[in-house]
């Protein structure tokens, strides 16, 4: 199942990035997110913003699987919370992805950050096709592993 995003959006995207071309898969370990602020049909301003938010980031080498433990049964939510990531990427209104799961993807929903999970491999395509209406969220590449 996919979707479009409709044209004519004026605000912030964000991007999964490890090196600042590519869009990248799992949130919680990619490097940063390029933040391209939109305007109508116009990228008005881009920024990088390296990712010192997101648990597995500032764990450094702490390291969890995902359906380990009790905060992946919707108990201890302070382990493997998304506060830092939503509190981070706050002033977007998408975050573009190349995957990512289930759980980050409601946990950003229902702050009002909309999850896009694309095949599109670079950036700039990648926002060029949110711009013009056409970047398909592709849902297959949710992970949902272990949802209960």
């Amino acid at each position: 199942m996919s979707s479009e995003v409709k044209a004519q959006f004026s605000g912030k995207l964000a991007i999964a990035t490890d090196d600042q071309i590519r869009v990248t898969g799992h949130i919680g370990r990619c490097r940063g997110f390029m933040i391209y602020e939109i305007d109508d049909e116009k990228t008005i301003n881009k920024e990088f913003r390296e990712n010192q938010f997101t648990n597995h980031r500032m764990g450094g080498g702490n390291h969890h699987h995902h359906g380990e433990g009790e905060a992946h049964r919707g108990q201890g939510h302070g382990r493997h919370s998304h506060e830092h990531l939503i509190n981070g990427l706050k002033d977007c209104s998408y975050l573009i992805s190349s995957g990512g799961g289930w759980r980050v993807m409601e946990d950003l929903k229902q702050h009002n950050i909309a999850t896009l999970f694309t095949d599109v491999e670079l950036i700039e395509d990648a926002v060029n096709k949110f711009i013009k209406g056409e970047l398909k969220n592709q849902t297959d590449l949710v992970c949902d592993h272990n949802k209960d």
